[in-house]
């Protein structure tokens, strides 16, 4: 993923953190200031966590209770939104195929609508054991969504001067009101599509019927 400097840097300390969460307010969202300077924003589904440093780097974490509730179509288009801006609907165009794990499902689906799509595996040498992730990529590699067997799904966004990274537009320098108004602008579809009634797919759950712990 593209890194740079801060591109905040006249940004003062706190400052994005609260502009996000006075946006975030103003859409409706019910957001709380949480631990380690993070936003709390209320779900009725899962656990959706912000942050956002003083030089621009976003973090939203969306944490089911359980995976037995993971959604396939869930995870990707909430990962489409937050990677592309497109707001939907999304026909499914992944093969469906059986024996894969949850995260398999949703890297497919991701691939066949045109994403960047990559598995990422990380050992622990001392437990003898690996954890894995598939990780999608924005255009412009400003951000990526990495995606878990449990559900849980992770929007990481970096904040390169004289870009949009949602959907990788080019524009004026960044400032901190700017890259507020673009985090806000995409946790905002992502909740509000969390939010919807119709969002949920069931024929898709059948899909995560498997080992949760099968890896490639």
């Amino acid at each position: 993923m593209t890194t740079i400097g801060c591109a905040a840097g006249r940004a003062r300390p706190g400052e994005l953190l609260s502009l996000v969460a006075d946006g975030l307010t103003s859409l409706g969202l019910d957001v709380m200031q949480g631990e380690a300077g993070q936003l709390a924003i209320a779900s009725p589904e899962a656990r959706c966590a912000l942050s956002v440093s003083d030089c621009g780097r976003t973090e939203w974490e969306y944490c089911l209770p359980s995976a037995a509730t993971a959604d396939v179509l869930v995870a990707a288009d909430l990962a489409t939104i937050l990677l592309t801006g497109c707001l939907g609907p999304f026909p499914r165009l992944g093969d469906g195929r059986s024996n894969v794990t949850f995260k398999g499902l949703v890297a497919h689906e991701l691939a066949a609508r045109g994403m960047e799509v990559e598995l990422a595996v990380y050992a622990d040498e001392d437990a003898f054991d690996a954890f894995a992730e598939i990780v999608a990529t924005g255009p412009g590699g400003c951000s990526q969504v990495h995606v878990s067997d449990d559900g849980g799904l992770t929007w990481i966004r970096e904040a390169p001067a004289g870009a949009s990274s949602t959907a990788g537009r080019r524009g004026p320098s960044a400032t901190p009101g700017s890259i507020a108004a673009e985090v806000v602008e995409a946790v905002g579809w992502a909740m509000d599509y969390l939010q919807t009634s119709d969002h949920k797919h069931p024929a898709s759950r059948t899909d995560t019927e498997m080992p949760q712990g099968k890896e490639p």
